[in-house]
C-alpha cells in the first residue's frame, strides 16, 4: 500500500494520528507514512498499533506507537510531551479516535453517554487544544477531526454519538476561527457507511457483499473505502488546501445528496404518484 503513495508530500512532516489501531485511523496512517511522514500511532490497545506499526515498518515508512486514552488529559499531556521530545514541531493532527453505542434515547445510561461523549467530544478538545499550543509555539499545523454524516440527521439509535459529532463539527469551526491567526487549520472529514472490519463483523457476509457491490440507498451503490477518507485527510492537511479552514469535506459515496423522497413514495406503490421534479 505505501509504496503506491510515494509522492512524498509530506516528507520531513510529523503527524499525530489517533485511533491509529484500526479501520479509519490505520489506513490515515498508512496514507500519510506513505507520502514521507512520520507518524505517531496513539490509541488505547498496544497490540492493534504494534498491526499498524508493522503494516507502515513493512511498506518502508517510519512510524512509532504511543498507548493514551485522549478522554484523559493525564495521558493526552504525557502524548504531546512524547511528540515534543521527539519531534521540533508537530505538523498535523488527525483526531481519529471515536466509539458508539447503539441504544434507544429512553434506556441510555449517564455511563454510556459519558463513555462516547468523552471520547468523541471531549478527547478531541483535550487532544487538539495541548497540540495547538504547540503548533502554536512552533509557527502553525493542521488539525482534522473524523465526524460523520450523522452529525447532519438521525441514523438509528445512536443519540450519543450523533450528538457527540455534530458537536465536533461546532468545535472545529470555532477552532478554525481563533486558530487562524496562528497559523493552524481546522477540518473535519464526514465518511458514510465505510468498509471496516467493525461494519464487516457487525453485518456477515451475505449483507457485506450487499453493502459493498449494490448498496440501494448510496448513488454509488457501495461503502465508502478506509482508504478514500485517508485521501481526503492528506488532501485537507496539504498545501494544496491551504485556504481551507473550519470545513467540512463529506466523504460518503454521495449518501446525503439524496433526501430520498421520490425513492420512498415510489415504495408505498402505484396507487401513489410521486411529485413533480422542480
Amino acid at each position: 500500500m505505501l509504496g503506491t503513495m510515494s509522492s512524498g508530500r509530506f516528507e520531513g512532516k510529523t503527524v499525530i494520528v489517533t485511533g491509529a489501531g484500526q479501520g479509519i485511523g490505520r489506513a490515515t496512517a498508512l496514507r500519510f507514512a506513505g507520502e514521507g511522514a512520520e507518524v505517531m500511532l496513539v490509541g488505547r490497545g498496544q497490540a492493534a498499533l504494534e498491526q499498524t506499526l508493522a503494516l507502515v515498518q513493512g511498506g518502508g515508512g517510519r512510524a512509532w506507537t504511543y498507548a493514551a486514552d485522549v478522554r484523559e488529559s493525564a495521558q493526552v499531556r504525557g502524548m504531546t510531551e512524547a511528540a515534543r521530545s521527539r519531534w521540533p514541531r508537530i505538523d498535523v493532527l488527525v483526531n481519529n479516535a471515536g466509539v458508539d453505542d447503539a441504544t434507544p434515547f429512553l434506556e441510555i445510561t449517564g455511563e454510556n453517554w459519558d463513555r462516547v461523549v468523552d471520547t468523541n467530544l471531549k478527547g478531541p478538545f483535550l487532544v487538539s487544544q495541548a497540540v495547538a499550543r504547540e503548533m502554536a509555539r512552533t509557527g502553525g499545523g493542521v488539525i482534522l477531526h473524523t465526524a460523520s454524516i450523522d452529525a447532519q440527521g438521525a441514523d438509528g439509535s445512536y443519540a450519543a454519538y450523533n450528538a457527540s459529532k455534530a458537536g465536533l463539527l461546532g468545535l472545529n469551526r470555532t477552532m478554525a476561527m481563533e486558530l487562524a491567526p496562528l497559523g493552524i487549520r481546522c477540518n473535519c472529514v464526514s465518511p458514510g457507511f465505510t468498509h471496516t472490519v467493525m461494519t464487516e463483523k457487525a453485518a456477515g457476509p451475505a449483507l457485506m457483499h450487499y453493502l459493498a457491490t449494490s448498496f440501494e440507498r448510496v448513488p454509488m451503490r457501495r461503502l465508502v473505502k478506509p482508504e478514500e477518507v485517508a485521501a481526503a485527510f492528506a488532501y485537507l492537511a496539504s498545501d494544496d488546501a491551504s485556504a481551507v479552514t473550519g470545513a467540512n469535506l463529506v466523504v460518503d459515496c454521495g449518501l446525503t445528496a439524496n433526501l430520498y423522497i421520490l425513492e420512498t413514495l415510489a415504495g408505498q406503490g402505484s396507487q401513489q404518484e410521486a411529485p413533480p421534479q422542480r
